[in-house]
């Protein structure tokens, strides 16, 4: 009788162990039951959107050509990047995604991300219509390096008869410690290359070189204007209005609202005017207007004016050749610096 009381009581002590665990699992199920029921019925949060930077290409309409030789090209300063070169008027559009690190305030450069781009567009100033073509940049590069990205562009460059277009890009096979470098994207072939560092350069910039024997810059300066490279930009420094008795403005009289009031640039193309005729434009446009020529004076080999003035490109080139020491850069080298 004990024996068996003992046998019952074991099974009992069993089956309620049995019916604890039963409950324990219905009553998981239930807990998990439910979240995954209330998770399906909370409405779903959207993804954060990115922010990103966006810019359009400017259009043929948005720049002219001027001139016996359409060696003149007239746009405006306000409608980003804009490069004219011997054949082709430059610029870019782009959709790039900012992407920011969690642990930093700022940007961080990136891989491609789906949706952005980034093209160089070229209008060929030589052909009618000024057909247009695009360089898709993130793949040049990439192309270049499989883990490269462009971050800016610098501008034209040439070596002999090649026109390349200087940018920089950066490294990201390294994301702690990227390296930026520039390189050069041959316009023709579309193919990024790096270039010897002694790689002599030609630019658009040189058509100015004469200006150099003189005072040019003194003089241009307090009337409103930056020293002409290859384009005529107003300085826009506050409190400075541009001088508008030039003789420009009386041989192109609609040039003043444009220079003055709109933020337009006048660009030569370098392979249509020489840089002595550029030199004696210059003097020119800039005299005071019915006055034939500005007043600059040559430089001394320090630099400052001498009491000789220059009156025009065979007198400079004169002057040049008494004081060498005025060809202070000759050329532009690959990796940036400059010969003295």
């Amino acid at each position: 009788m004990e024996l068996r009381n003992r046998r019952e009581l074991i099974v009992n002590k069993q089956v309620f162990k049995n019916r604890k665990v039963i409950w324990s699992l219905l009553l998981l199920f239930l807990v998990v039951t439910g979240s995954c029921f209330f998770l399906l019925l909370k409405p779903s949060q959207k993804p954060k959107e990115l922010e990103y930077l966006m810019r359009t290409a400017r259009e043929k309409s948005d720049f002219q050509l001027f001139g016996d030789k359409n060696q003149y090209v007239l746009a405006p300063n306000n409608k980003g990047s804009f490069f004219v070169s011997k054949k082709y008027a430059i610029t870019d559009e782009y959709k790039t995604f900012i992407v920011e690190d969690e642990k930093k305030i700022h940007e961080i450069p990136h891989l491609q991300m789906e949706g952005e781009y980034w093209n160089l567009i070229l209008y060929n100033l030589d052909e009618e219509g000024l057909p247009e073509r695009k360089i898709d940049l993130f793949q040049a590069v990439r192309n270049y390096n499989p883990k490269g990205i462009p971050t800016s562009l610098i501008g034209s460059y040439y070596v002999e008869d090649t026109h390349y277009f200087r940018l920089t890009i950066v490294d990201l096979s390294d994301e702690e410690n990227r390296i930026y470098k520039d390189v050069y994207l041959n316009l023709e072939t579309e193919e990024v290359v790096d270039l010897p560092k002694d790689t002599r350069f030609g630019r658009n910039s040189d058509i100015s070189d004469i200006a150099r024997t003189t005072n040019y810059n003194k003089v241009l300066h307090p009337k409103g204007y930056i020293v002409p490279s290859n384009e005529i930009v107003i300085t826009r420094l506050e409190g400075q209005v541009p001088d508008p008795n030039i003789n420009l403005y009386s041989l192109y009289p609609d040039l003043e609202d444009k220079l003055i009031n709109q933020n337009w640039a006048l660009y030569i193309r370098p392979d249509k005017v020489t840089p002595d005729e550029w030199f004696d434009t210059l003097l020119h446009w800039f005299a005071p207007k019915g006055e034939d020529i500005l007043t600059v004076y040559g430089r001394n080999d320090d630099g400052k004016a001498s009491d000789v003035q220059i009156h025009n490109s065979q007198e400079a080139n004169a002057w040049l050749e008494k004081h060498p020491a005025l060809r202070n850069v000759d050329y532009y080298r690959a990796d940036g610096s400059d010969k003295e």
